[in-house]
């Protein structure tokens, strides 16, 4: 599997406007967020990043990890895959190891109202249709995804099936990234907008 089909992690790693952003808006250094819930609940990370499916031949085409949840979801590309008409498989794994899989049609996915499976399904797509590059589409969520889970982290733990918009959490960020003075991630930040609200 080359590089670009690993994917991310689920800690910010994007330019420096993105993780400032990120640091102002989830209060504080996100990795010592991260490494501070490990200890508060006594738990070492095990997360493991999947690949290609090597029992059906699907392809990975993004894989991330949640380190603090221990968990991880890799959305794939399937034998039949119709780029006319979108469907991908998502498998995401818990804390216990335990899989689940989706079939995601991408069109009928909507990102005011959407779960982190369909939007990694959704932004993956945009990746592959040549829409964005993986740091316009797959990335951005994955940043929405920390950040929002980092505001969370007091009401509980993140779920790969909790709704939200994430258009309403772009454009926080967006806000973030203009009252911080960084006009650069805001563009950036704008330019994933354009890719959500349909």
């Amino acid at each position: 599997m080359s590089v670009s089909g690993i994917g991310t992690t689920d800690y910010p790693i994007a330019r420096d406007g993105t993780r400032k952003a990120e640091r102002n808006v989830a209060g504080g250094n996100f990795a010592k967020q991260v490494a501070e819930a490990a200890q508060t609940t006594g738990q070492t990370s095990t997360a493991i990043l999947h690949g290609s499916d090597e029992e059906t031949g699907d392809i990975a085409i993004c894989s991330s990890v949640d380190i603090e949840n221990n968990s991880s979801i890799t959305v794939y590309k399937t034998q039949d895959f119709d780029p006319d008409n979108p469907v991908y498989k998502v498998k995401t794994w818990d804390k216990d190891g335990n899989v689940t899989e989706r079939m995601i049609d991408v069109s009928k996915v909507d990102p005011k109202s959407c779960d982190t499976a369909e939007m990694y399904a959704y932004t993956s797509n945009l990746k592959e249709s040549g829409k964005g590059s993986f740091e316009d589409t797959v990335l951005k969520a994955a940043v929405a995804k920390a950040v929002k889970n980092a505001e969370q982290r007091s009401s509980g733990s993140w779920s790969f099936v909790t709704k939200m918009n994430w258009v309403d959490i772009v454009r926080d960020i967006m806000q973030s990234e203009y009252s911080y003075g960084d006009l650069k991630g805001y563009m950036e930040w704008q330019k994933f907008l354009g890719f959500l609200d349909k």
